[in-house]
Formats: structure tokens, sequence, C-alpha cells
């Protein structure tokens, strides 16, 4: 994929920010080429006259990586004492002392060794570019604070090395470094990752292909979060009408008890996607207060502030009553929940309650996340927007693209921007509505593309946007092209160029399309299988056995 942030654009930046850009290449597990895409990238700009330095790399005795070091200036790593032995971490106080115009640093999530000036390197981080110095570092999708529960749901593994969502905020800029699953394992089996000990252990724990599929759907989500959030803020730094900061409020009410991590996570990540301010809102209950209670309710609004929410103590012996009168007086406009049946929370959520709580608030909007115990969450991370928990079932690509929207032997065209105008032309034939609104879609998507290539190394492109008034659902059109199209840059080629647009910003099935259309084209045997039906009703009925299979994931 090619660079988001030019030379001009990166110094231009350093120059005049109060803080410097920091950019992250994000990946879904070790070995898909974090490490070795952040030095290459670092080479190139050196190559370009800027000033790059290394303040820390993990190169994992993993040959390629060690080569793309390259003539690149290494900082020495500070020596730190700790039980008789010496650890070697990063020496934050001599990268800010050398003043480079760059420095690249691994592993962001990484705790430091006891005596160290920071107990995270994300926070050295922070230092760094708090001294005017740009900083590229890199990170796995799983530490993500607010992703937490649903990686440790989906493999079975707890992390321990977590950044706050606020930390990854502070990114101009994300890079996704993408592979298939398939490609990954077979990096793991040829010794490219860890060393010939640990092999086979970790494809049988970790490095599962379910494991790696789910990650991966993982990283592109928060790829999708990443490029969405930049887009808003631009075109409202740009007073592009219709794209205003959303005026949505998030209300989280939590329990005393270890629910409440779970529904902080959920909430901050809801928060985000629509880019909406939130609060952690707990209503006291004296009568219930006891020593554990108390040290796990402090630690819920720690993790709260960690992620950027407004912390609030209501009082009352109505709960639901409590939770109403404040969302009324803050401007909420969506509330969330867990549905646990134990302590003080069983009154919340006992049917009489969540009926009354749901009748009184008005327009606001009501999530609750099924819970099976106060520690024990139920597998569905879908939010009910009623008091009965609902089945969360997945989103389907063939649910929007049908075979009348789909272009099958797409050829003469060799561009993706040829593509996405022709698909846009489909587009309006299915929805003539959206006629006045085509250069508008075109600019849409064509900045997001020049933003951030939407091309995949399974062969597949989704060029996208969202945030139309005029729709009110997924509207999704594709093109096969037996002969491929090339990117913007000319240096990725895809087969099936997957076009959606989506709905005034927060509706949850644009983030549900695009991790479908992930889990659908998962390969690039896979893509290149769709891409050769000879007609679009072929090549619907061939997506729709592969995605009722379960052939995806």
């Amino acid at each position: 994929m090619p660079d988001a942030l030019s030379v001009e654009d990166l110094l231009k930046e350093i120059k005049y920010a109060k803080e410097s850009p920091l950019r992250i290449y994000l990946g879904a597990a070790p070995g898909v080429g974090k490490t070795y895409r952040m030095l290459q990238d670092g080479n190139a700009l050196k190559r370009r006259g800027v000033d790059v330095v290394v303040g820390y790399v993990e190169p994992h005795a993993r040959p390629d990586t060690i080569l793309q070091l390259g003539d690149l200036e290494v900082i020495p790593p500070a020596k730190i004492p700790y039980k008789g032995m010496e650890m070697l971490e990063m020496d934050t106080k001599a990268v800010i002392a050398r003043k480079p115009e760059v420095v690249l640093v691994d592993e962001l999530a990484h705790t430091n060794a006891p005596g160290s000036g920071h107990e995270k390197r994300y926070q050295d981080i922070e230092d760094i570019l708090e001294a005017g110095i740009a900083v590229f570092s890199t990170c796995n999708v799983q530490h993500l604070e607010s992703v937490h529960d649903m990686v440790e749901r989906m493999t079975g593994i707890e992390v321990n090395e977590r950044v706050p969502d606020t930390f990854f905020s502070l990114a101009r800029e994300m890079i996704i470094v993408d592979v298939t699953p398939d490609e990954l394992m077979e990096r793991m089996r040829a010794g490219k990752i860890y060393p010939a000990d640990r092999i086979e252990r970790s494809l049988k724990n970790f490095f599962t292909r379910s494991n790696l599929s789910m990650l991966r759907e993982l990283a592109l989500r928060e790829l999708a979060n990443d490029v969405e959030q930049k887009d808003k803020e631009t075109r409202f730094e740009t007073n592009t009408p219709g794209t205003a900061h959303s005026g949505e409020k998030v209300l989280v009410a939590i329990p005393a008890n270890e629910n409440a991590k779970r529904l902080i996570r959920i909430g901050s990540r809801m928060a985000g996607r629509i880019n909406a301010k939130w609060i952690v809102a707990f209503v006291e209950q004296p009568d219930e207060k006891t020593e554990e209670s108390e040290q796990t309710l402090r630690e819920s609004l720690a993790l709260a502030r960690s992620l950027g929410a407004k912390i609030v103590t209501l009082r009352g012996n109505d709960i639901a009553r409590a939770i109403i009168d404040f969302a009324n007086a803050e401007s909420v406009s969506q509330i969330v929940i867990g549905a646990t049946q134990r302590a003080w929370w069983k009154r919340i959520l006992s049917r009489s309650v969540v009926g009354n709580l749901l009748k009184q608030v008005g327009e606001i909007g009501v999530y609750v996340v099924p819970m099976r115990s106060d520690t024990e969450a139920l597998p569905d991370e879908t939010l009910s927007t009623s008091a009965v928990p609902l089945k969360d079932e997945r989103v389907r690509v063939t649910q929007y693209v049908k075979q009348e929207m789909i272009l099958a032997n797409l050829r003469g065209v060799d561009t993706v921007a040829q593509t996405i105008s022709i698909l846009i032309d489909h587009l309006i034939l299915k929805y003539p509505d959206l006629a006045t609104h085509r250069s508008n879609i075109f600019e849409m998507i064509m900045k997001r593309e020049r933003i951030m290539s939407t091309f995949l190394e399974t062969g597949i492109a989704i060029p996208h946007a969202s945030g139309f008034e005029a729709i009110t659902d997924i509207h999704a059109v594709m093109a096969l092209t037996p002969q491929g199209v090339l990117s913007l840059s000319g240096d990725a080629k895809a087969y099936i160029v997957m076009l959606f647009l989506s709905p005034e910003v927060g509706h949850a099935n644009h983030l549900k399309f695009l991790a479908a259309t992930a889990r659908l084209f998962i390969d690039k045997t896979t893509t290149r299988e769709i891409s050769s039906c000879s007609s679009g009703l072929e090549a619907f009925d061939m997506m729709g056995r592969i995605e009722s299979l379960g052939r995806v994931g």
C-alpha cells in the first residue's frame, strides 16, 4: 500500500504541529511484517534526505528484518539492572537528545523493565512526540485495550500488554500490514516467525487458522474505524456540508463487578465509531458496598479514564430513574447497560425496570449487553436494542450484493479509478436518486483511496465511503476483472473491486459489511475463483455457497 503521508507533508507536520506525527503499523499477529515494513519506510525516507534513526527494534532473529536495518542509525539501548541482570530498553533521553526528524520504535505495547522512566513503551513514545520528533511504531490489534475481552473470548488467550485507545487516537495515520492466515501459517512452519521449538505449540494454540482469521478481521475493522475518523475530521475542518462532528453522546452505566470492564470497552468502541463523547456512570448503593466491590470499581473507573471517558457517580434509590434523569440532563443519545442477574444490578435489569427505562427514555437508544453472571459474558458481541438478548447474526455479502449488482468479466479498464467510476454509474442505475450525488460520491471514495489504499493482498479492493443522508442502508456493487486493475500507486492489483456506500456515521452495518467482505475473500484462491465467474448469477451463487458452508473462516 502507498504511504498516506508524503515526505513533504511529514516535514511540514513536524515543523508546525504542536505534537509531531505518529504512524502506527497495525497487524493481526506476530510475523505479518510490521517491523519489516516500518524499517523499509524508514530507509525510503532516509534516502530522500529525512533524518531517521532507530530508537528500538526487535529483529527477533529474522534475517529479512535484520537486513532492513540497512544504513539506519541505531540509538544504543539503555541498560536497566534488574535482579542481577541487565535488561535492554529504549533510551528515550538519548533519542530526544539526538533530535532526529523521525524515530522508529518497535512494539509500542511493550512493558518496560522495572526501574525504567515509564512503565510502558507507549508512554516513552508520548515523551518523544512532545519533544517534536515524529514516531513510527508497530502493534498487533490484540493489544488494543477496547478489544481485550473480544480477543480473550475468541482465542482463549489473556493479553496482558495493552495500549489505551486514547493513545491510538493520537496516530496521524495507521497502516495495516496484512497477510492471509494461510500465508502467515506457512511463514510459521518455515521458521520465519518463531524458533523451531515453538512452532508446533504456536500452531496448535495462538496461530490457528480460526484465531488468525478473527484477528485479521479485527485489524481490518480497526483500520476502517481509523480511516473513517480521519476522513470525518478532515471534512469537518474543511467545513464540508453535512459532515459536522457527531452530536451523539454515549452513557455507559456500570455495576461494581468485573462486568463493568467489558461494558466500558464496548462503550469506548461504540463512542469511537460514531465520533461521540462518552460518559461512564455508577449508581451508588451504600448498603451494598464491600471492600472487593470498591476495589473492582476503582479499577473499572481507572480503565474508563484511560480510554477517555468522563466519570460520574450518581445517587438514588431508583437506579433506572437516576440513569434516565442524568441521561436527559446531559442530552445522552445512547445508553449501554449489562444484562446480569447478580447483586444490585439485578434490579436495573429486572423486566419491570428495563421496561420502565425503555418507556421513559424517549428517543434515547438503550443497548443491552447480555451477561451470564457477574464475571462471564455471553459470547454474543452484538448489542441489542431491547431488554431481550438477540442472537448475533453475521452480515453476509450476499445480503447486499445481488446478481444484478455484479459486473462480471469487466474488461477494457486498467485502474481502480476507472473501475470506481463504472461501478458508481451501475449503482445509479439501481438507485436513480443517487445521480445528483455522483460527483460527491466519486470524490469521497477517491479521497479515501488516496489517503489509504483499500487493496488487500488477497486480490480484492474495497473502495467505500459513509455518511450519506440520501440512503438508509448499505448500497453495494461489485466488478469481476479477470485481467485485474491497478491501485492508484500502481503497486497492487485487484481482480475483484467491491464498492459500497453506507448511511450516516454510526450505522453498525458499515463495519459489519467490511468485515463480511474480508471473511468471504479470505485468500487469493477464493478471490480468483469468484473473479473468473462468467456471470453475475454464477458469482452470486458461488459467494452464497461459500458463506453458507462456512468456508470463510
